[in-house]
């Protein structure tokens, strides 16, 4: 049986307590599903992945993934579906349940049952899934569902550190040094380092989700090309403005975006679940050159788009670095546990663009209609989480967070701000576009 230590990044992800971050996708579908099927693919799914076949076991303070012989399933969960908003209730709260690893994986679904009309909540700790990852799941369980004797390929292996990395990584000695005198200096700072017993509270927490209609959301992508910038870099010019806008320039300490790290993994299958994402800061003040308040918004997403480029370029330098000496800090985990328990959340943003989803629609008995949202949550709050994918040809929008570290008022109006900008920028038409659509209503967005 296959075994490893989880990473200190997973940790991070899992945090051992009431505390976890949590990852969803809901896919709404049109036909008949069978429960027998779901099950198998449940089953099938898990064979192929071994993260899911896998218990955390806890050996000399630290957590392992333990592959088991006979791994408890996957956990089902059916709702008889009773309206097109009870996916949003369903996914907020049950996105909001911490996983126990020590009895179950780190996965469930759950299935909004009627005769036609379904949805499909996957849930998983971010400890083994991304965003790309989450996807991947839902792809192969969906084609399950319909064709079970599909193929969705060979059983993967546990993905520690030490299988995909790069070997020339793993042996440089000048690196290994590097970290080594690192991890002291950072160990001996933290000596001195003192951490607050006072626990914060927070307001409410809530999702704020809308979309772009077809035409507009064309329309963007289309201007983006014509500029010579990318989707992503527009669309984070768009998000920083309404947040300065809402909130002032000042109030948001920090904005930053997730990176997908498979480029640097050569060993890594793309077929696989992966969950280390590291990030990259973003900001308007200061972008090289430009003056934020006197910059046009297409040139503003040129800049941007060059300092992205140019930040994700240099992650290789820095990222092998940073992942390893994180390795050498589990004997002080607990204490930096604790010291980032006592710093209160909400002054940043982490803004996580999925991209376009490049899903199969129609399959024999079913056909998804949408990809009702794609969010992570973190107890005791998501603040704050803004997350964009496109689907269908539309931009979908998501922002959580709590009442205290961001009203939904504001969340309103950033929304307000952020559609009134994607369509002013856009070439202009002689027909207005139509109002982004919030999903769902205000009177379902909030969650005590």
């Amino acid at each position: 049986m296959m075994k490893r230590p989880m990473a200190m990044f997973e940790r991070a992800m899992y945090l051992e307590g009431s505390l976890h971050v949590n990852v969803t996708v809901t896919a709404r579908l049109w036909g008949r599903i069978s429960e027998q099927r779901l099950r198998q693919a449940l089953d099938r799914v898990q064979a192929k992945h071994g993260i899911l076949r896998c218990l955390l076991v806890r050996e000399n303070g630290r957590p392992y993934f333990v592959e088991q012989a006979t791994p408890p399933p996957i956990p089902l969960r059916i709702v008889e579906r009773k309206s097109d908003e009870d996916w949003f209730d369903e996914s907020t709260s049950d996105s909001l349940q911490r996983f126990d690893g020590s009895l179950y994986p780190l996965a469930r679904l759950v299935w909004l049952r009627s005769e036609l009309e379904n949805e499909l909540l996957l849930v998983c700790s971010h400890a083994v899934c991304d965003g790309k990852s989450l996807m991947l799941l839902l792809q192969e369980l969906l084609l399950l569902c319909d064709q079970p004797d599909a193929s969705i390929g060979t059983p993967t292996t546990l993905n520690g550190m030490e299988e995909v990395f790069p070997a020339k990584v793993l042996a440089d000695r000048k690196l290994r040094r590097y970290i080594r005198w690192r991890v002291a200096l950072l160990k001996f700072m933290m000596r001195f380092s003192r951490s607050s017993k006072k626990r914060w509270t927070y307001g409410a927490i809530y999702r704020n989700l809308w979309r772009l209609d077809e035409q507009a959301s064309q329309v963007f992508v289309a201007r983006c090309k014509a500029e010579g910038v990318t989707v992503f870099a527009a669309l984070s010019v768009a998000i920083l403005q309404a947040f300065h806008k809402v909130c002032g320039p000042k109030y948001m300490e920090k904005f930053e975006a997730p990176v997908d790290f498979r480029r640097y993994l050569p060993n890594l299958r793309e077929d696989s679940l992966f969950a280390v994402a590291p990030t990259i800061q973003l900001s308007l003040d200061k972008l090289p050159g430009v003056d934020p308040e006197g910059t046009g918004f297409w040139a503003l997403a040129r800049a941007m788009k060059t300092d992205i480029t140019k930040k994700i370029d240099g992650l290789e330098t820095s990222i092998y670095p940073l992942f390893l000496g994180m390795e050498q800090l589990h004997d002080v985990y607990d204490k930096m546990f604790a010291q980032a328990q006592s710093q209160r959340a909400g002054r940043q943003v982490s803004l996580s663009y999925v991209g376009r989803l490049d899903m199969t629609q129609s399959f024999n008995d079913f056909r998804v209609q949408e990809i009702c949202d794609i969010t992570a949550m973190m107890s005791p709050t998501p603040a704050n989480l803004v997350v964009i994918y496109s689907y269908g040809g539309r931009f979908y929008f998501s922002i959580s967070s709590d009442e205290s570290s961001l009203s939904r008022v504001q969340a309103e109006q950033i929304q307000q701000q952020v559609t009134e900008t994607l369509l002013q920028c856009a070439a202009p038409v002689e027909k207005p576009f139509a109002v982004a659509n919030s999903i769902p209503s205000a009177a379902h967005a909030e969650v005590s």
